[in-house]
Parts: C-alpha cells; structure tokens; sequence
C-alpha cells in the first residue's frame, strides 16, 4: 500500500515512465483510476483532469493509442458515475431506516439538493465534471435524492464524452509542443487551472445577485 498510493497520486507526471514498466497493462491502470475516481466520492485524490491530459500528450508521441484511451476515458467516467449515482440511491433508501444517516442529513438539505438538480439538474450533471470535488457529489446526490436515473444517464454520458474530448484533445495538441513536453508539470498545473474558472464565474454572479438583493 505504501508504494500504491505514491503512484497513484503521480502517475500522471510520471506517465511515460509507467509505460515502459508496465505496458498494454497501462490502459488497465487509467481505466480503473478514472473510474475509482468518479465511482467513489472518498477517492477524489486519485488524479483526473490532468491525467488525461498526460495521456494525451504521451498520445501525440505514439506511446498511447489516441481512439483507444478516448473510449477507456469515456466508459471509465461513464459508469464510475453511475455506480456512484447508485450508491447515492441505495443510501437514500436506507435514510428513513438508519438512525446515522438521519443525524448527517436533513429534510432541509435534501430538499435543497432536490430544487437545485430540478432546476439546474442536466447542467450539473454535464458541467460538473469540470469543476474539482463537485464531479463526485453531484452523482451521489442524483443518486441519494431520487432523481431520474434515465435522465441523469442521458446526461451523463454527454459530460462523459465532452470531459474526455476536451482533455484528451487538449493533451494531444499540446504534446505537440517541445515546452510542454520538457515542463508537463508546469502545463498540467496551468491547464488544470482552468477547472476552477466554472467556479469561479459561479461564485461571482451569486455574490452580485447578493449584493442586489442586499441594496
């Protein structure tokens, strides 16, 4: 366990070197890690973004297979939150039966989850991927308040496809670049950054909506 999580959490600037230590067996280790990643809301610290922007990089120079990481990316996150959403679910269903699950939740919460995915439900569930930590809950609340699976699905599958595209393409254009080849470190931090701008621009026109309210 003490060299598993090391790699884990580096895998992504030390890619090339696992490639060549690993393999074929490379595209088994992406595919669990972005799905472990999106399945599991307690193993956000496994790298996303920024690993599949890696690998598109190491793409761009022959070492991976581009139309093959696209579909391992895309059913990894596909059906990481699915089985998310459905943990959320059966969590959900245990709620009226589990003393625990009522002293950290409230009806007051749960209703405010349930207005928010009603009213902004198929963006969040698109969007979501791209803004840190929300990527994982919003499944899980899906899931736990009872919205619609077949909706939540539909969904889903277009934020997995987009997430993957935009990532993976970015990675490959950019592996193009010698400076980003030399410093991917410094390129994964400054093209992970833009996961916060969503955020960012979220926060922003609530606190001006606030301030209206306010005068």
């Amino acid at each position: 366990m003490e060299q598993v999580l090391p790699l884990l959490k580096n895998i992504d600037t030390s890619l090339h070197y696992y490639i060549d230590e690993y393999g074929a067996a490379i595209y088994v280790m992406l595919f669990l890690i972005v799905y472990f990643k999106t399945a599991f809301v307690i193993l956000t610290f496994l790298p996303g973004d920024s690993m599949v922007f890696a690998s598109g990089t190491l793409a761009a120079t022959g070492d991976l297979d581009f139309k093959s990481l696209v579909m391992l990316f895309a059913a990894a996150t596909i059906l990481g939150d699915s089985q998310n959403f459905f943990i959320g679910k059966q969590l959900g269903k245990l709620k009226s039966n589990n003393h625990f699950l009522e002293r950290i939740t409230s009806a007051q919460s749960i209703g405010k989850a349930k207005t928010f995915l009603s009213d902004y439900g198929r963006i969040a569930i698109t969007a979501s991927r791209f803004v840190p930590l929300m990527r994982t809950s919003v499944p899980f609340v899906s899931g736990y308040t009872g919205y619609v699976y077949k909706t939540f699905l539909s969904y889903n599958i277009i934020g997995g496809l987009i997430w993957t595209a935009f990532w993976l393409t970015a990675g490959f254009i950019l592996g193009n670049i010698s400076w980003v080849e030399e410093n991917l470190f410094l390129a994964l931090l400054m093209v992970s950054s833009t996961a916060f701008i969503p955020a960012m621009v979220g926060f922003v026109k609530q606190y001006k909506k606030k301030k209206e309210a306010v005068a």
